[in-house]
């Protein structure tokens, strides 16, 4: 068996819920967004993100979620102990957010050009984020940004599609906030762009394999093959997600 490096998949498909530029217009779908997918296959998706973030961050560290959406993850986090601060293009998507956590700082902007000074949070992060982002000169400007607003020896986190896996063009026709103007960013894309921001990779690979159709009954069966789908060699390269993890440079 052979699996080869895919090109960025463009996902093509129409939907009316697009703002000017092509992409989802997030405050048109942001009361659905947390609907859009079976609610426990997220829970496990969040359990482990927390788990993972917990591996490579302190509580009471301060961290900037890029992308927070409605801020199930950054909810999470504050619950941990971590002292978050949530940012995202959408207004609709903050509502979510202070409502959820009320005591959670929000903060209106984008991504390629973050409103916060250099070195300013110990781990900057951001999940399926980039694949909206899409277009390579805003996907670096971002990548970028978050390195530059990482204090030197923090952390900054992406997880997002794999485009080596094939099931994702069939799931993304069918939630709201996908319009066909996402890009499936291969993690050597990544990789450089975190390197021209001064963070190096030290954390490269595919985890998670929790399909949305999984039945309730069938998560912790699913959860035990997934752990071995993410140690198999071959396998583990069609795993749902890429995670990589730079370390910025620089003296702390």
């Amino acid at each position: 068996m052979s699996i080869k490096t895919e090109e960025p998949v463009t996902v093509v498909h129409a939907t009316s819920k697009v703002a000017p530029h092509g992409q989802t217009d997030f405050d048109s779908v942001a009361d659905d967004y947390d609907d859009s997918l079976p609610h426990h296959v997220m829970d496990h998706y969040q359990a482990k993100r927390v788990g993972f973030i917990k591996q490579h961050a302190q509580p009471g560290s301060k961290v900037l979620d890029v992308g927070c959406g409605t801020g199930v993850l950054a909810e999470a986090l504050v619950n941990e102990g971590y002292a978050v601060t949530g940012l995202d293009p959408f207004q609709g998507m903050l509502k979510h957010v202070k409502q959820r956590v009320p005591e959670l700082e929000t903060v209106h902007g984008s991504g390629e050009n973050l409103p916060f000074a250099d070195d300013t949070f110990d781990f900057t992060y951001c999940v399926a984020v980039m694949h909206h982002v899409a277009e390579k000169g805003n996907v670096l400007s971002t990548l970028k940004e978050m390195a530059r607003v990482t204090k030197p020896g923090g952390k900054i986190m992406v997880w997002d599609h794999n485009p080596r896996n094939p099931y994702w063009p069939y799931l993304m026709r069918r939630v709201p906030q996908d319009t066909g103007a996402e890009r499936l960013i291969p993690d050597s894309e990544i990789v450089s762009g975190l390197a021209a921001g001064g963070a190096v990779t030290f954390f490269n690979r595919p985890l998670g394999m929790m399909p949305d159709f999984t039945p309730p009954k069938l998560v912790s069966f699913m959860a035990k093959v997934e752990s071995v789908i993410e140690n198999v060699p071959i396998l583990k390269l069609v795993g749902a997600h890429n995670v990589i993890v730079a370390i910025k440079q620089g003296h702390s």
